[in-house]
């Protein structure tokens, strides 16, 4: 059984953890190494700390054949809290996937220069802001009882709107302001901002439609939960993500209600008004995830990945 270490200096909206979590599931044995500089941010699930017992790194370390680096790999805290980590790692096929925007980021431009590394971006936003990396799917349990649906049918139907960071721009904020300002012309909702994960799924779970976000193009980690959860689920995708989502799925059918702002409104008020299609919605929702997300799915992808880095790397003899 293939050995994978993940190594990821923050949570990064739990995507390390559940990509770990389905590979485990899906037959590798994946571990993850993470730091979490504000113990409670967000609240996602953990599993060794890096900055704990150095025997427990060493023994990962040693173990593993590919190191899954998330985000920082030469700048990674791991190599300050453990400095013997960095010789015994560069002698590991290395893997990193970009999870955050690229603009201004040179640490950034310094992974992407190593020949030696396989590169990888999450199908969303990020590979149209990586394109010299492969796309890859954000990983979700899809079984997990977190992320299976719940059977709620609200009368009227309720609607989610969970952005993690609020008072932010660009990216982060989801366009939170104007996309409150249309929920609040008379629909049912549900608004939280910052709260804890596990807090956020289980309010989700108990609505029938989620608003992922509409300005970006994109969508995030969010759309998958509630699509897994067998929520119609709207977000504004556009052509670019479509393709992204089909190299990762190899088709470009999918079933998320597209919107803009200028749009929203109209869409929610159909989703609201008709029953049969908003139903419809929802099990295409579950339907897709299945088919495309399941731990098996998500397996094929990554072992493809890390066949190829076992290939690519080259071999870092010990110092004597």
């Amino acid at each position: 059984m293939m050995k994978i270490l993940h190594v990821a200096d923050g949570p990064l909206s739990g995507a390390p953890y559940r990509l770990m979590q389905v590979q485990r599931l899906g037959g590798l044995d994946a571990r993850l190494l993470d730091f979490v500089e504000l113990p409670g941010r967000g609240s996602f699930p953990r599993d060794v700390p890096m900055d704990g017992d150095a025997d427990t790194v060493a023994e990962l370390l040693a173990a593993a054949d590919v190191v899954h680096y998330h985000n920082w790999r030469l700048t990674s805290l791991l190599f300050r809290f453990h400095p013997w980590a960095r010789e015994i790692a560069q002698r590991k096929p290395a893997v990193i996937q970009f999870h955050s925007p690229r603009a201004g980021n040179r640490w950034f431009e310094a992974e992407l220069r190593d020949p030696a590394v396989i590169k990888l971006a999450v199908a969303q936003h990020h590979a149209r802001l990586f394109p010299e990396c492969r796309p890859v799917p954000n990983a979700v349990p899809i079984d997990d009882p977190l992320h299976r649906p719940a059977g709620v049918h609200n009368r009227p139907p309720v609607i989610a709107f969970t952005p993690f960071r609020c008072g932010r721009r660009g990216w982060y904020a989801k366009g939170c302001g104007a996309t409150l300002q249309v929920l609040r012309r008379g629909f049912h909702h549900r608004f939280t901002t910052g709260a804890p994960w596990r807090e956020t799924m289980e309010l989700r779970a108990r609505c029938d439609i989620a608003i992922d976000e509409v300005v970006t193009g994109s969508y995030h980690l969010c759309s998958l939960e509630s699509l897994s959860q067998g929520l119609a689920t709207v977000a504004g995708l556009d052509a670019r993500t479509v393709d992204a989502l089909e190299q990762v799925t190899g088709t470009r059918e999918h079933p998320w209600v597209v919107a803009r702002l200028d749009t929203l409104a109209a869409e929610l008020r159909r989703l609201v008004a008709d029953e049969a299609y908003r139903r419809a919605k929802r099990e295409e929702a579950r339907r897709y995830m299945e088919r495309y997300w399941s731990p098996q799915a998500i397996v094929r992808q990554f072992s493809a990945v890390y066949a190829a880095a076992l290939e690519r790397a080259p071999v870092r003899p010990p110092r004597s």
